[in-house]
C-alpha cells in the first residue's frame, strides 16, 4: 500500500513540473523562468515596422559641387531624403578632380553611409564602385550616365536619360531649322565622357541619315572639341576660337550644362547677333533659361536632373527595406524651347530653379 501511495505522489509531482517552465536560481537567490519555447522570428511586416530611415545616412558625391546643373541634381537628392526621413550628406570637390571625389565617397562609406549616389561619368570613377561595395558593403547608384548592366562591378542602380536619344532629337530639330542653309555645325563637350561621346556620335550619324534622305545638303559636322566645364571664361574663349576658325559656321551644339552661356558669350564676343548662329545645348539652369529668352539659344535639352537623384533615394529606400529594384531605369529628356507646352516649356522648370535658389542660397 505504501508503495502505491509513493507512486501516485511521484506522478502528481511530474505532472506539476510539466505544466510550467523550469526555473533556475541565480547567484543572488532570485529565480528566473526559462521560456517553454523559443520566440518566433519576426515577420516581414514586423521587420518593416522596425526599419527607421533616421538610422541611415545617404550620400551624393560629385565633382564641381557648386555647378548650377549639379545643384539641380542635389535638390532632388535632398528633397527625397527629407521626405523619407534619411540623414544625408553632399560631398565632393569644387573642381573636377575625380580622384578627390572618389576619396570623399570612400570616406563617407567608411563613416557608415548606407547608400552613395556617385557621379561616375568616367571609367575611373565607375571602377571605384567595386571597392565601395566590397570594402564597405554600401549600396551604390550612378545617375545621369548610362552603364550597361554588368559593366560596373558592385553597381546596384543606374538611372538616366539616354544621350543617343536626345542627340537624335537635336539633329532632327536642327534639320528643320537649317533647311536650305549650308555651312558647318560645331560640337563641343565638357570632356570625353561616356554620355557626351555617345551624343556626338549619335548626332553625327543622324545628320548623315538625314543627308541620305536628301536633307541638309551642304552641311558639315565638325569633329567634337572639349570646351571644358569648370571655367566659363575659358570655355567661352574655346568656342570663340571655333567661330573664328570656321567662318561658315551656322550652328553649334554643346553637350555640357554651361554650353548655352559659353556659346552665347562666344557669339557676342565675335559680333554675332541673337539667332545668327543656331545654338542648342543642355539643361534648365537660370542662366541657360536667360539665354533662351535672349534669343541667342534656340533650344535646350531638359535632362531629368532633379528626377534622377530623387528616384535614386527612393531606390535606396526600397533596397534598405529588403525589396528588389530594377538595375536600369530610363528617364526622359524633352527638348525645351520658347513657345513649347508642358515639359517643352521653360516655365515648367522655373519652380525647380526657385527651390534650388532657396535651398542652396549662400
Amino acid at each position: 500500500m505504501k508503495k502505491v501511495i509513493a507512486l501516485l505522489l511521484s506522478l502528481v509531482m511530474a505532472v506539476g513540473m510539466i505544466g510550467c517552465g523550469s526555473k533556475e536560481e541565480t547567484a543572488d537567490g532570485a529565480q528566473t523562468a526559462e521560456p517553454a519555447e523559443e520566440a518566433e522570428a519576426e515577420t516581414p511586416a514586423e521587420e518593416e515596422a522596425d526599419f527607421n530611415p533616421a538610422d541611415h545616412t545617404l550620400v551624393i558625391a560629385m565633382p564641381v559641387v557648386n555647378h548650377p546643373v549639379h545643384r539641380c541634381v542635389q535638390l532632388g537628392f535632398v528633397e527625397a531624403c527629407e521626405e523619407l526621413g534619411y540623414n544625408y550628406q553632399i560631398v565632393g570637390t569644387e573642381g573636377s578632380d575625380e580622384n578627390e571625389v572618389v576619396a570623399a565617397a570612400e570616406t563617407a562609406a567608411a563613416a557608415g553611409a548606407s547608400g552613395i549616389v556617385l557621379w561616375a561619368q568616367t571609367e575611373t570613377m565607375a571602377n571605384s564602385i567595386a571597392s565601395l561595395k566590397n570594402d564597405y558593403d554600401v549600396y551604390t547608384c550612378v545617375p545621369h550616365f548610362q552603364w550597361e548592366e554588368g559593366s560596373v562591378e558592385g553597381l546596384d542602380v543606374n538611372l538616366a536619360c539616354v544621350s543617343t536619344d536626345y542627340a537624335k532629337s537635336v539633329a532632327d530639330y536642327m534639320a528643320e531649322k537649317l533647311e536650305g542653309k549650308a555651312g558647318s555645325i560645331a560640337l563641343t563637350q565638357a570632356s570625353y565622357t561616356v554620355n557626351e561621346n555617345a551624343a556626338s556620335e549619335a548626332f553625327t550619324a543622324r545628320i548623315k541619315e538625314l543627308q541620305a534622305e536628301g536633307k541638309l545638303e551642304g552641311i558639315t559636322v565638325l569633329e567634337p572639341m572639349v570646351e571644358g566645364s569648370a571655367d566659363i571664361t575659358e570655355s567661352t574663349d574655346v568656342n570663340a576660337s571655333i567661330i573664328q576658325a570656321n567662318p561658315d559656321l551656322v550652328a553649334a551644339v554643346s553637350w555640357t550644362g554651361n554650353g548655352p552661356v559659353t556659346w552665347s558669350n562666344a557669339a557676342r564676343k565675335c559680333g554675332l547677333e541673337a539667332g545668327e548662329l543656331l545654338i542648342v545645348s543642355m539643361d534648365y539652369t537660370t542662366d541657360n533659361l536667360n539665354e533662351l529668352e535672349s534669343g541667342y539659344v534656340s533650344a535646350l535639352v531638359a535632362q531629368p536632373l532633379y528626377e534622377e537623384a530623387y528616384q535614386a533615394v527612393y531606390s535606396f529606400d526600397a533596397l534598405l527595406r529588403g525589396e528588389n529594384v530594377n538595375y536600369w531605369t530610363q528617364l526622359e529628356a524633352p527638348l525645351m524651347y520658347e513657345g513649347g507646352e508642358g515639359v517643352n516649356s521653360p516655365e515648367y522648370y522655373l519652380d525647380i530653379l526657385n527651390r534650388v535658389s532657396s535651398t542652396f542660397s549662400e
